[in-house]
């Protein structure tokens, strides 16, 4: 089953990312696995590269054939540059005999490591947040069978293939088999092929079902299953090549027009491993090559999903004629640039026959997709060699909005009747998230922690910046790059998007040339552009024209020729020239080995540049050249990001100090003289939002605004109902946050509405916000007191196309349970509605049950934004029952959850297991909740609706094996527990005034319904305690020590409220400035707890450092000292 939901849509296409359910508020990258990887890499001084000149003649040699291809699934095939991108040359078997290898140098080989995308799927493996796929099936035999298409009789020589969890498998080589026989399937498309429908009839009149044959997608079996082990999750091609028990042959040799399918099958041998799998949206296809079969499916074959296709490679070989091969295919970048046309060139290569390798009796046929139109044509020779082999063109003509897609690829067919089809490549339109920026940071090539210093740096600024990450963007154009700012900052290690001689320029000399400023920052430049170790610039080379430079100094070893000449610390020095080095005559220290980097900074010869930095040994390491319309282009061949020093109190190493790389980027953009707009964020946790109440006539747009170089002159409100928008001037509160209440003009239960803040500082530069939601309902408050919240799979319910399957049936037991306890509620549709506006809805109510069944529609994840954080913040009572919802998080794969997390602040859970289906509970601690109810009982929860069975969870309470662990209302001692547990574990928790049940509440016999949500309003209404579960309320005001100190990344801080209060909790710098804050209004009295999660309003990790925390309560106010950490 994929239990993945897509979750966020990108402005462009849905990313598929690795599996891992939680967004971005919790996905925090492993800083300690990434730092000992890269310390490895940094230490290993013999792991070198190859000379980047070599490299590339090598890659272009092996891109040049046609006999070795590989096929994605289906049978397009990649192309041969893409591949060795991928794989390497050695993917192709090029002959290297007569190759004289240079000399190699110490080098980083991976200056990205947390990064790898690959735009054949469009798959990303950051972590984004963004929507995913991972197979997930239950158990040991299930098998996938994948079908792959060769363009002629082949060898299959080598299979590649993604996963995301570890495990064993075995894999196999197989004909085709009797799936063909279903109509449409013949070439291996399952896409109409339903899970476990896979039949056909032997005579195409016969339709009853007597008449129907099993079909099944393997055929004869060409090699022998094979044992093969996952050692953890691979999202590179490189790391994983699939034993198939060796190689076989396809097709009849002695007839190139007998093309045959072939399978690739992979059984997996437990619940793991997961493989991964692409959207086939993503990749351009209404098709999928994926089959099924196994317990699951009682061993009958089908499609596993019509919505994915399994990230496998296949290499073939065809000894006996091979088709047109794509030895490589222009890749253009992401642009603003809403209407155009890209030229793209197309490198083919054929077999030569007689002369002539590619000509008239060839078909090379273009598609491209634009705006949902599909255009095509022949494809025409450009830089052709005489047998026809070479570049040939076509030209991509668009006109779209932001956050549209073009999509293209070839079909070729040569004078064989060989057909072979390109994979589907794509380019976006996007926007600047901030279009009044001054500055464009452009990110190349940077290593992942001088990336995250650049970004702290620049944030602690307080300047708005625009960023373009090169590699996720595919490089950068003139659009991007003339957009408006005045300043462009390129950081990177091995920048490949500026040039250095007379490589390709995307805009950046007529940028500097207009009068605008460039600073590039990279140690690295020479290297990766394969220049001499002392390259000489003359008239017409980049670093000559626009950098000012006649020469340099690639990669300066140290007089022993073992290591750099600077090594791993080094000082550069001002030379009291301009704004930017003046403030560092005395030194600016680096240290590569904190950053775990490596140091490898070039030496520069300045020409007509002037000299700004030098090291120790006065060899010039920065330059600046001012050009005559005034634009200056400024060169620092050292990595400024490796300013940092070790934060160490009383002789504890507690994190990293940035504070000199603050200072220097601070220099440098007073030195640019940039302006900033101001910075502007829309207040989302305070503001009106998700669905509120029917009849609603006003909204409460709350936001923030701070201009670093000067004063906020106008800021408003900016709501967009139905299409109308409006504008209201927004009050300040003088904190720097403001707030608006704004008339809800023609509003009905079926309006939208989306809203943002606009603010114009005093140099009119104006800043938009991000955005916020809500939409209206038929939903109206009663004075009931309790809410009931229904989170159901509506299609699988009593009016849903699939009729009831469960869900109906559970939500008539609760109502009823919940009625025959006397109790007056009203009800909410989660599935109709999502989540209820705190304000209209939630306010006003004392308890909410929210019981959830097949409820797979991920709600926030991110405690700060779900509203019944809120609610149970400002006093309410949750009973929350689901056994799915955690899976919607987590993709349902069994792990810890984060502070941070809704799951883990408000539900109380730290852990999770997943759909270990026991049918029956018992009562463990003695609470309220579960008053009167007997431990010695046991307690069915059979799942017993039709078509539906337990798939109820185990969980770990909040501080689990320790003294402070939260109690459990319940747990099970069911059979079906894994071995390990012991026979006993939780299932449930109770945090504060929330109670949580990882099984359904609809699961229990009524009586014990019944008794619950009795006990839970006793509970809620503050007449019913116990010895286990006092509540207790303080007698003062109180502010306690956050815990931990120090933090990373997460800390909780708790404080006491005697009284129903109004209380703000807010954090400053060191400098006094806020950082973030958060209201409670009208708090009950009780203990709270809230935890930060090291990030300021915007959601960006805040800087290591001392920060102070402040509670105002009432007449109140205390404030303690915390140091957070990285």
């Amino acid at each position: 089953m994929i239990k993945s939901i897509h979750i966020f849509l990108t402005s462009a296409l849905l990313i598929c990312s690795t599996a891992f359910g939680l967004d971005n508020s919790v996905q925090e990258k492993n800083s300690e696995q990434a730092m000992i990887v890269k310390k490895d890499i940094a230490l290993d001084k013999k792991s070198v590269g190859k000379n980047p000149r070599l490299e590339k003649a090598e890659k272009i040699a092996a891109a040049k054939q046609n006999r070795v291809q590989f096929l994605m699934p289906g049978g397009r095939t990649v192309p041969n540059s893409k591949v060795i991108d991928r794989l390497g040359i050695d993917a192709f078997d090029v002959d290297e005999t007569d190759i004289v290898r240079l000399p190699k140098k110490d080098r980083k080989t991976n200056p990205t490591e947390n990064i790898s995308r690959d735009e054949l799927w469009n798959v990303s493996y950051v972590n984004e947040g963004d929507a995913y796929y991972y197979l997930g099936s239950g158990s040991a035999g299930d098998t996938l069978a994948t079908v792959f298409t060769p363009a002629a009789p082949c060898v299959v020589t080598e299979v590649y293939a993604q996963f995301y969890t570890a495990g064993n498998y075995t894999a196999f080589g197989a004909d085709y088999g009797t799936a063909r026989n279903i109509p449409g399937a013949e070439m291996g498309d399952a896409w109409n092929v339903p899970r476990g429908s896979a039949y056909y009839f032997a005579d195409p009149a016969q339709t009853g079902p007597e008449d129907t044959l099993w079909a099944s997608a393997i055929g004869a079996m060409r090699t022998t299953e094979t044992p093969n082990t996952v050692t953890g999750s691979n999202f590179d091609w490189a790391s994983h090549q699939v034993d198939i028990g060796g190689t076989f042959e396809v097709g009849d040799p002695t007839d190139l027009s007998a093309v045959d399918q072939f399978v690739i099958g992979i059984v997996k041998g437990g619940d793991t491993p997961n493989i991964l799998a692409a959207a086939t949206s993503d990749i351009g296809a209404t098709s999928t090559y994926t089959w099924f079969s196994g317990p699951w499916t009682d061993g009958q074959w089908g499609a596993y999903s019509s919505v994915i296709e399994q990230m496998m490679l296949v290499k073939v070989t065809y000894p006996w004629g091979a088709p047109i091969a794509v030895a490589s295919m222009t890749q253009p970048s992401n642009t603003y640039e809403v209407a155009g046309t890209r030229t793209i060139e197309v490198d083919l290569f054929d077999d030569e026959q007689d002369g002539s390798a590619i000509d008239e009796n060839d078909t090379l046929r273009y598609y491209y997709t634009a705006g949902g139109a599909t255009e095509t044509g022949y494809l025409t020779a450009s830089a052709a060699a005489a047998n026809g082999n070479g570049i040939y063109t076509f030209d991509i003509t668009y006109s779209l909005s932001a956050g549209d897609s073009v999509t293209y690829w070839v079909d070729l067919k040569d004078n064989d009747g060989l057909e072979s089809q390109s994979a589907v490549q794509q380019f976006n339109i996007t926007s600047p998230l901030s279009p009044a920026a001054d500055v464009l940071v452009v990110i190349d090539n940077a290593d992942v922690d001088q990336e995250s210093v650049l970004y702290d740096a620049m944030d602690n600024t307080g300047l708005v910046y625009e960023v373009w990450n090169i590699q996720e963007e595919k490089g950068i154009d003139a659009s991007v790059i003339n957009h408006g700012w005045t300043n462009i900052i390129v950081s990177g290690w091995g920048v490949s998007s500026v040039p250095a001689t007379t490589q390709a320029d995307p805009g950046y000399k007529d940028f500097v040339v207009a009068g605008n400023n460039l600073v590039l920052m990279d140690m690295d430049l020479f290297y990766g552009h394969g220049l001499d170790a002392e390259p000489v610039f003359v008239e017409g080379d980049f670093m000559y024209d626009v950098f000012g430079l006649s020469g340099g100094w690639n990669d300066p070893m140290d007089d022993l020729d073992e290591g750099s000449l600077h090594g791993d610390t080094l000082t550069v020095y001002g030379a009291d020239v301009t704004t930017l080095d003046s403030p560092w005559t005395d030194g600016y220290d680096q240290n590569h080995t904190i950053l775990a980097t490596a140091g490898w900074t070039d030496v520069l010869v300045a020409g007509d540049a002037e000299e700004i930095f030098y090291d120790e040994d006065d060899n010039v390491v920065g330059s600046s050249m001012t050009h005559e319309a005034g634009g200056t282009a400024t060169y620092l061949s050292f990595m400024p990001e490796a300013g940092v020093d070790w934060h160490i109190e009383e002789g504890d190493t507690l994190g990293w100090d940035i504070s000199h790389v603050e200072l220097f980027f601070d220099g440098m953009l007073d030195y640019l003289e940039a302006v900033s707009p101001p910075m502007v964020y829309v207040d989302g946790t305070s503001s009106t939002r998700f669905g509120v109440a029917s009849g609603t006539a006003t909204a409460t747009i709350n936001g923030s605004a701070a201009d670093g170089d000067g004063t906020i002159a106008t800021i408003h409100a900016v709501y967009d109902i139905d299409g109308t928008q409006y504008e209201t001037p927004m009050t300040d509160n003088g904190d720097g946050t403001y707030s608006a209440t704004v008339d809800l003009t023609g509003w009905t239960d079926a309006s939208n509405c989306t809203y943002w803040v606009s603010a114009t500082d005093n140099d009119g530069l104006n800043q938009t916000s991000g955005y916020g939601y809500f939409w209206g309902t038929t939903h109206v408050p009663s004075d009931a007191g309790v809410l009931l919240m229904s989170d159901l799979y509506e299609p699988y319910g009593a009016n849903g196309a699939y009729g009831d399957l469960g869900p109906s049936q559970a939500d008539t037991l609760v109502n009823n349970n919940l009625t025959a306890t006397g109790t007056s509620y009203d009800t909410w549709s989660v599935y109709n509605n999502y989540q209820p506006d705190f304000g209209s809805v939630l306010s006003n109510y004392d308890a909410v049950i929210y019981h959830g069944v097949f409820d797979w529609i991920e709600n926030p994840a991110d405690a700060e934004v779900h509203p019944l954080t809120e609610f149970v913040d400002n006093g309410g009572f949750l009973l929350y029952s689901s056994e799915e919802a955690i899976g919607t998080y987590t993709g349902w794969e069994d792990m810890s959850i984060p502070s941070g997390h809704f799951v883990h602040d408000v539900l109380g859970v730290e852990w999770v297991m997943h759909d270990i289906g026991y049918t029956t509970v018992k009562v463990k601690d003695d609470l309220a909740l579960t008053n009167g109810m007997s431990p010695d009982d046991t307690l069915d929860v059979p799942g017993s609706f039709s078509n539906w069975g337990s798939m109820a969870d185990i969980v770990d309470p909040l501080g689990w094996g320790t003294p402070d662990q939260l109690h459990s209302p319940f747990h099970t001692a069911d059979t079906l527990l894994p071995d390990w547990t012991g026979g006993m574990y939780d299932v449930s928790t109770k945090h504060g005034n929330v109670a949580f049940m990882a099984f359904n509440l609809s699961f229990l016999p009524d009586t014990i319904q019944q008794a619950l949500m009795t006990n839970f309003m006793h509970w809620a209404n503050g007449d019913l305690s116990n010895e286990e579960d006092v509540v207790s309320v303080p007698q003062e005001f109180a502010l306690y020590q956050n815990y931990p100190n120090p933090f990373n990344p997460e800390t909780n801080i708790s404080f006491d409220i005697p009284e129903v209060s109004n209380v703000n909790i807010t954090v400053f710098n060191v400098l006094g400035k806020e950082v973030n804050s958060i209201d409670f209004k009208s708090m009950r009295p009780g203990q709270h707890n809230i935890s930060w999660k090291g990030t300021d309003r915007t959601g960006k990790a805040v800087s290591s450092g001392v920060y102070f925390y402040t509670i105002q309560a009432g007449d109140f106010v205390a404030t303690k000292k915390m140091m957070f950490l990285k």
